[in-house]
Formats: structure tokens, C-alpha cells, sequence
């Protein structure tokens, strides 16, 4: 359980898109997180079996989920993505993105392990 954080003092993780993830806070079935992106990055399309709400901190992105048409979010701009449902972003601009998801990520908190 992770219950404090500065995202500055924690260990971040390069995602295979170039991001750079960040785990803030997590506990029970509740995880934030912290991708940071340079401009003009694509995350890959994906899915997964969380529950996602995310926040645009800073940046311009094009949020992309399936069945949806794409929609420009720029700083205070927010998304859901369901569970399953494949989805990603491009970067306009150096973007900062806050996600939670529920239940958390094990599989980030393994790669944040090392292992």
C-alpha cells in the first residue's frame, strides 16, 4: 500500500510508447497513476480489465476508445474507459495525465518491482 506520494520522489517506468508511468498512491482496489508524454506520442491501442478515469493535468491529446469517435482534451479535460474496451491517446503537446484505475494495476506494480 501506497497511501502518500510526490510524484518527483517516486520510481517512474518507461512505458513501450515512450511514457513515462508513475505510481502515486494505491490501496484495496484503488490505484492513481501519472503518465507523462512528450508531443506527438501515440500510446499503443489496448484494453484491460480496470475500470479507468483519467484527467488531462496538462497537454492536448486525442483520446481515442472504441466506439467512440475520437475527442480533443486539453488541460481539465477528463475520460472513462470500461473495462475491455480497447482505447488510447496522441499527444499534441507535452501532456501530463492523472489515471485511477480500479482494481489496481499489479501488472504496474510488478514493472515498478522490477519484475
Amino acid at each position: 500500500m501506497k497511501i502518500t506520494a510526490q510524484a518527483q520522489n517516486e520510481k517512474s517506468v518507461t512505458t513501450p510508447d515512450g511514457a513515462r508511468r508513475t505510481i502515486l498512491s494505491h490501496g484495496g482496489n484503488l490505484m492513481l497513476v501519472q503518465f507523462e508524454f512528450a508531443a506527438g506520442a501515440t500510446s499503443w491501442l489496448h484494453s484491460h480489465p480496470h475500470e479507468q478515469v483519467g484527467f488531462v493535468a496538462a497537454g492536448e491529446i486525442d483520446f481515442v476508445m472504441e466506439g467512440c469517435a475520437p475527442i480533443r482534451l486539453t488541460q481539465g479535460g477528463s475520460y472513462y474507459v470500461p473495462p475491455n474496451v480497447k482505447h488510447q491517446v496522441v499527444t499534441y503537446a507535452p501532456t501530463l495525465l492523472l489515471d485511477a484505475f480500479t482494481p489496481l494495476r499489479e501488472d504496474f506494480l510488478a514493472a515498478e518491482r522490477g519484475a
